[in-house]
């Protein structure tokens, strides 16, 4: 099982050294998360994000925007005194947004600099020019967090068939790039993909990014199993809803009959969502410590 957790422990450890080199400088690296949408998951991990920054030492802030008192211009007006704020050094509108905002003008508002998930048009731009580094650019953490702990555990990339399910801007089309610059071949599915049960049996490589439970979403939901992929291969866990009925989380993968047959396969919790977190640290530090050089 492909466990995050010391791989997230090292991130952190590197990040909390450059958090104190910069304090060292008289800066303290702040982020501030919005919450924007209603949905269970996201105010999850906005929890989850403020423990993990105060653990490191960068400052964290939640500005909930959700309920139905602010509008669209108000949400555009937050982003915009953020992007004037030289105190905050980091920017992340947590999504889904619930149609509360345009997603285009929110990421065309929001100053690349400060944008730590990597989905500005600046950001997305470079990505797609292959103008980055991993480790040291500002890409979409939940991409770059299943990336990195591939690689972590030695996934061969290079000539691999991979399949991600899923194509949204915020994992799969990223993602996409990301594992085509390691030499992969890659394969967006969605809800039109002709013989996908075809695609996932060949595929070296799975990537579940879909967040549609069978529980929730019927026939149009999806869920991977074990008689879906060949031998040896490998599973990386991604997508994962709250039913709002029963409060119990779902996710893509079924781990449980998959055990057994893959060579490589991450947990469902404990896997790239902890890696997620720890990329937004990491891109907290990266975008400080470029905002202080420009100073």
């Amino acid at each position: 099982m492909m466990s995050a957790s010391q791989l997230a422990v090292s991130v952190k450890q590197t990040v909390s050294k450059e958090v104190m080199k910069l304090k060292v400088e008289g800066v303290t690296p702040k982020l501030v998360a919005l919450l924007i949408g209603k949905d269970p998951v996201s105010r999850t991990y906005v929890d989850l994000k403020k423990n993990d920054c105060a653990e490191v030492g960068i400052l964290s802030e939640v500005r909930d925007l959700s309920s139905d008192e602010f509008s669209s211009s108000d949400i555009i007006e937050t982003v915009r005194e953020l992007n004037a704020d030289p105190y905050v050094h980091a920017v992340i509108p947590q999504m889904p947004f619930d149609g509360k905002v345009s997603e285009e003008l929110l990421f065309s508002t929001l100053s690349p600099d400060k944008d730590v998930d990597g989905l500005t048009p600046y950001n997305l731009g470079k990505l797609i020019r292959s103008e980055y580094d991993l480790d040291a650019s500002l890409l979409p953490c939940t991409p770059k967090g299943a990336t990195l702990l591939c690689k972590y555990y030695g996934v061969p990339f290079e000539g691999a068939e991979v399949v991600i399910v899923g194509r949204g801007i915020l994992v799969g089309e990223p993602l996409r790039k990301l594992l085509q610059d390691l030499n992969a071949t890659v394969t967006c599915c969605h809800t039109k993909t002709r013989d996908l049960a075809g695609k996932l049996k060949s595929a070296d490589i799975i990537v579940t990014a879909s967040g549609r439970p069978p529980e929730m979403f019927g026939d149009k939901g999806f869920r991977l199993t074990g008689d879906m992929v060949k031998q040896d291969s490998t599973v990386v866990s991604v997508g994962v809803r709250k039913d709002p009925k029963t409060g119990k989380m779902l996710f893509d993968v079924d781990l449980a009959s998959l055990k057994g047959k893959c060579k490589f396969l991450t947990p469902n919790t404990g896997g790239v969502g902890v890696m997620t977190r720890a990329c937004l640290l990491q891109n907290t530090v990266i975008a400080a410590s470029r905002q202080t050089r420009k100073r």
